[in-house]
């Protein structure tokens, strides 16, 4: 029914202004989107997203809280979705409903068990979510943390050879290690086979290794930079102190990734000032590949500058 060509709105902030969190229990909602439908008109519709991941009875009631207060701020139509993540079988809830004195109401909302779908058809499925709902799935399944391992590779190769983007498949190998977590040493062979895969497919996405590396680097540079500004005092020393922190920063994460810096490329990092700059130069930092590459982006950044 959607038509994605003329893109789509999140709208959770406005929820939560419209339903806060309440004392009396959870008061959140998972996702509000506004989205165009294919008919051509110029209306458009709201859908509620509602993810659940174990039984609860009160379901039914927020979900129509939802409802009713997402209608009276848009007076749009509405599409409810609850997403059931749970283990139950039996757990089904489909609407809501009260009546009393000779009035009734009756609220119906659009259920997605996952515990339904058939893994053979998700792995076969081309939609990357797909392999998210594999992911979980397989999650609830087992702890075996050998099992768990060998699903996470054998999903992050699925997302390699789909042809999927490289932000795709960077979030989606974030998401499954978010998912399907691992002990202390099982991540440590993870890291190791998922090197392998990295050099075997040739792509350039972040494993949980980089990531810290990208995390440690970015924290230490910033306090470096936060201390030498607090020493320096007022608002000069402290800017001069976040843009050292943050050149810091990029040269210890460069080192993680691709080994010793040349010092003609620390100084050439360290003659980009502009704090913008240096937060770009950590994705291209992330994305290069090899220290030649970043440092020929580097290069044409410092020209572009002349």
């Amino acid at each position: 029914m959607i038509d994605w060509q003329r893109g789509y709105e999140f709208l959770d902030a406005e929820l939560q202004r419209i339903a806060p969190k309440s004392e009396i229990g959870r008061q959140v909602v998972d996702k509000l989107v506004r989205v165009y439908l294919r008919d051509g008109t110029e209306s458009w519709i709201v859908i509620h997203i509602e993810v659940q991941s174990h039984p609860d009875r009160r379901l039914p009631e927020r979900v129509y809280t939802y409802e009713a207060a997402i209608w009276l701020r848009y007076r749009r139509p509405i599409v409810t979705i609850a997403i059931l993540a749970d283990k139950n079988p039996h757990w089904r809830p489909t609407k809501y409903e009260r009546s009393l004195a000779g009035c009734r109401l009756e609220f119906e909302f659009y259920t997605v068990k996952l515990l339904d779908w058939d893994e053979a058809a998700l792995l076969a499925n081309p939609n990357p979510c797909a392999l998210l709902f594999v992911a979980f799935r397989r999650a609830q399944a087992s702890s075996d943390a050998e099992f768990m391992l060998q699903s996470r590779l054998e999903l992050v190769r699925l997302a390699l050879d789909r042809g999927y983007t490289e932000e795709q498949v960077g979030e989606l190998i974030r998401l499954l290690e978010w998912v399907m977590v691992l002990p202390e040493l099982f991540e440590e062979r993870y890291e190791q086979l998922l090197e392998e895969v990295k050099r075997e497919k040739g792509t350039p996405y972040l494993s949980v290794s980089e990531r810290k590396a990208l995390r440690d680097g970015l924290q230490q540079g910033l306090q470096q930079g936060l201390q030498q500004g607090l020493e320096q005092g007022l608002q000069q020393g402290l800017e001069q102190g976040i843009e050292r922190g943050l050149q810091d920063g990029l040269l210890k994460l460069l080192r993680g990734l691709y080994g010793d810096v040349p010092e003609s490329l620390e100084a050439q990092v360290r003659s980009v000032h502009d704090v913008a700059q240096l937060n770009a130069l950590y994705d291209i930092a992330l994305s290069a590949g090899s220290l030649q590459a970043f440092a020929e982006q580097l290069s044409r950044l410092l020209e572009e500058q002349v």
